[in-house]
């Protein structure tokens, strides 16, 4: 019997991550630190309540959302990329809620689009 119950504990507590990147995809966007920053910075605050922020820094931002025993954690970086003089971002996700991973894709795209209203798309391969 407890074999049974630690079995079913474990299935539904099963944890589902996943990174969504421009940098894997190869590509990044030409534009500041600054505006690097204001971007992952407002994909987190449009889409976390400010209570469950995580402290980050400047090129990264990190929440979390929370359903009874569910969590799960969102963190949108900008990375750069010196020799284009750009940044690629990536959004990761990490938890047991079953909306995350469908969420951390619409903050991606999210991103991406904002993205591509400030600065210009390159190639970085």
């Amino acid at each position: 019997m407890r074999l049974i119950l630690l079995l079913a504990l474990s299935v539904l507590f099963v944890s589902c991550s996943g990174t969504h990147s421009t940098i894997k995809n190869g590509y990044a966007y030409q534009l500041s630190e600054d505006q690097a920053s204001v971007l992952v910075n407002d994909i987190i605050r449009s889409n976390i309540v400010n209570d469950r922020l995580l402290p980050g820094s400047k090129l990264v931002a990190s929440g979390y959302d929370r359903s009874m025993a569910d969590t799960h954690t969102y963190t949108a970086t900008a990375i750069a990329v010196p020799r284009q003089q750009a940044y690629g971002f990536e959004i990761t996700h990490d938890g047991t809620m079953f909306k995350g991973p469908t969420k951390s894709k619409r903050m991606f795209n999210t991103l991406i689009q904002r993205a591509s209203l400030v600065g210009t798309k390159v190639s970085i391969q």
